[in-house]
């Protein structure tokens, strides 16, 4: 009789262990995954506010400057808060590429906006709202 009480109140703890250690499980699981969806969240707002700003910066420049070949957007750019993107600016035929690198943060990020021209005529024809963010792996 005391053997089989003794199996049997085993057998309860492994099974109660065995659950708590499944919940505690999926409980980490879900606090990494929520953790990645908010730096990610992170991410993307500050991807918004640097794009904003290079696109400020851009369109104080004049169609001349916008055309040559490249050049770089060092950190002055940038507000304080984006003090660690940087980017650069190539002139496609009459678009331009404007790369932003994020900060070591988020690793070895890069983002590509296209900034699209119909005409040549003024900066503000390149600056017009049509930017597409694509990542670069």
């Amino acid at each position: 009789m005391r053997g089989f009480l003794l199996i049997t109140v085993m057998v309860i703890t492994l099974l109660i262990g065995g659950v708590m250690l499944k919940l505690f499980e999926q409980s980490i699981h879900q606090r990494f995954q929520s953790q990645a969806f908010l730096e990610s969240q992170i991410l993307f707002q500050e991807l918004n506010g640097a794009a904003v700003q290079a696109q400020a910066y851009l369109r104080e420049l004049t169609p001349q400057q916008l055309r040559e070949n490249s050049f770089v957007l060092g950190s002055t750019v940038f507000a304080d808060d984006f003090i660690d993107w940087s980017g650069s600016v190539k002139h496609e035929e009459n678009d331009l590429l404007v790369t932003l690198h994020a900060p070591n943060d988020f690793g070895e990020a890069k983002f590509q906006m296209l900034l699209r021209n119909t005409d040549n005529a003024s900066a503000m024809d390149y600056l017009k709202t049509n930017g597409v963010l694509i990542l670069e792996n």
